[in-house]
């Protein structure tokens, strides 16, 4: 009986938080974007013309890449992937001091705030990636992906590494201001580093072995290799990447653990 008492109380808690989640990103979205003009649409409107305004830009630089991919091609497929972990952190750092008021209201736990803002900017990313890029392939600058499944995984080994450095990046900032400070500074510096901008087919050896390390490179790398297939080369390393994924999941959740309970004492 006690145990039957016990699971209808997870299940009701689990609810509970849900639609408090719900309740913030609703929040957050109204509070961000307002109710006239496009709304809520702005959401998937403004990274979307962000998008599309570093496709057109980079497009006018004469350097391609090798294997016949354009820049606007590269840029299409794989900049909207820098949307979930730089826009992640810039929303979530801080956002436990900005919305220390909500913190009153009983059901709402420091982690609902965090887990909203970054449900939110992932909804965005996703949003703007499903809505441009079937656009993309009709219109010529994309073509349909090799692999589909193979590409829906990369996305997500994408989504979970940005789930897992927001998430250190927002509890680093609640327990040092100089974190919060400079946080952009290290979201600039990764960039580099982010298998974005630079393929990794076009770096030598050793160097992308020791690039290779980094988890985010492997991620879209494999993203990429579900999009171009056999025609362009990838390198990365899956088993080795779900394994850093998984101790980066619970070091973040540890370390967000320790800032709320410095924001509890407080």
């Amino acid at each position: 009986m006690n145990a039957k008492a016990g699971q209808e109380t997870f299940w009701y808690q689990l609810r509970l938080q849900l639609r408090v989640i719900w309740a913030l990103m609703l929040r957050e979205t109204v509070t961000r974007f307002g109710r006239e003009g496009l709304g809520m649409l702005w959401m998937i409107a403004e990274p979307a013309m962000f998008v599309v305004g570093v496709m057109i830009i980079f497009s006018f630089i004469e350097v391609g890449y090798p294997y016949g991919i354009s820049v606007a091609e590269w840029m299409a497929v794989s900049y909207p992937t820098l949307l979930f972990w730089r826009n992640g952190t810039g929303r979530v750092t801080g956002a436990l001091n900005i919305n220390r008021a909500l913190l009153h209201h009983q059901p709402i736990r420091p982690m609902d705030i965090i887990y909203s803002r970054i449900l939110l900017e992932f909804a965005s990313a996703m949003a703007v990636f499903l809505f441009l890029f079937p656009i993309f392939i009709v219109v010529g600058i994309c073509h349909f992906p090799a692999n589909v499944l193979t590409m829906a995984i990369g996305y997500l080994l994408i989504i979970w590494f940005s789930f897992g450095f927001v998430l250190i990046m927002a509890g680093l900032a609640e327990l040092s201001e100089t974190i919060e400070k400079t946080s952009h500074i290290i979201l600039y510096l990764m960039l580099p580093f982010s298998g974005i901008f630079i393929p990794t087919f076009t770096i030598p050896e050793p160097y992308r072995d020791y690039l290779l390390y980094f988890p985010l490179i492997d991620a879209v790398d494999y993203f990429h290799h579900g999009y171009f297939g056999s025609a362009v080369p990838s390198y990365y390393h899956l088993d080795y990447t779900v394994f850093v994924l998984i101790a980066m999941t619970l070091f973040a959740l540890a370390i967000s653990g320790v800032a709320i309970s410095r924001v509890k004492a407080n």
